[in-house]
């Protein structure tokens, strides 16, 4: 997970940079606080991750292959559990409104769509007793994700806004499983399968924040967002005997970005 560390790192210090500024416009606009209220857009990059694991199954179309499949399993050819290193690069855009209260509380709404590079697998190899050695590869995959949220926050300055934020969520997931005897797939074999099933699952989100105005219609924010898209299952057919995996696998993304917002007057 260094990278993770480094892109949390820049993102700190891309924020810093941002709210240094925001500082500076404080002082330099402190007899004309911005509104805050109103309709805004802008756009956003960040970095999200999802250290869930994949589990895995067999069973047999036919009767007669059951005693089989139990000995697989009990051997070892085939992984029950794995946990690819799933990260990746975001970017997208985001409109929203705000409504602010007496008292320094604001009230908002905002949805947001997200390009997606979330993506990672992994590889086990097995050599079961009296079995032949086996490879296992597992994939899971967010190709983009949107939210729908409600915003509550509270003006600690004129300038600076934290929030706290949740909602709807939706992305499009994948899960991709292939296995094979290393002795070579033929007609019989068992081990023997490749595919993958995407669909678009719908969850929720939460997360915060910290937003600050850099002149009457610019700010800059830091965010982060947990998404849970729920639960996905994949059931891939051997192309060599009538036995079908199961995968499945719950999709809990982390996600920290940094954002630019134009403020409509």
């Amino acid at each position: 997970m260094n990278i993770v560390k480094k892109v949390l790192l820049a993102v700190v210090v891309w924020a810093g940079v941002g709210f240094g500024s925001a500082a500076v416009a404080a002082d330099l606009t402190a007899s004309t606080p911005p509104s805050w209220t109103g309709f805004y857009a802008g756009a956003n990059v960040g970095y999200g991750w999802d250290s869930g694991s994949v589990k895995s199954s067999m069973r047999a179309t036919d009767p007669t292959l059951d005693g089989l499949v139990a000995a697989l399993l009990a051997a070892g050819s085939l992984p029950r559990s794995l946990s690819p290193s799933v990260h990746g690069f975001i970017g997208g855009g985001q409109i929203g409104y705000n409504w602010r209260l007496s008292d320094g509380w604001l009230l908002g709404a905002e949805t947001d769509l997200q390009a997606s590079g979330i993506d990672g697998s992994t590889t086990a190899a097995r050599n079961p007793v009296q079995f032949d050695p086996t490879l296992t590869t597992v994939t899971k995959k967010i190709g983009w994700f949107g939210t729908v949220r409600g915003r509550v926050g509270y003006l600690i300055t004129p300038q600076w806004l934290l929030y706290a934020t949740a909602g709807l969520a939706y992305g499009d997931t994948t899960i991709k499983f292939s296995t094979f005897d290393v002795t070579g797939c033929v007609v019989g074999g068992t081990i023997c399968a490749d595919g993958s099933s995407s669909s678009t699952r719908v969850g929720w989100t939460v997360g915060g924040g910290v937003e600050a105005m850099l002149t009457q219609n610019w700010s800059v924010k830091a965010e982060y967002l947990y998404v849970d898209l729920g639960k996905k299952s994949a059931n891939i057919a051997s192309f060599t005997s009538p036995i079908v995996f199961r995968s499945s696998a719950h999709f809990h993304e982390q996600i920290v970005r940094v954002g630019l917002n134009y403020h409509f007057e």
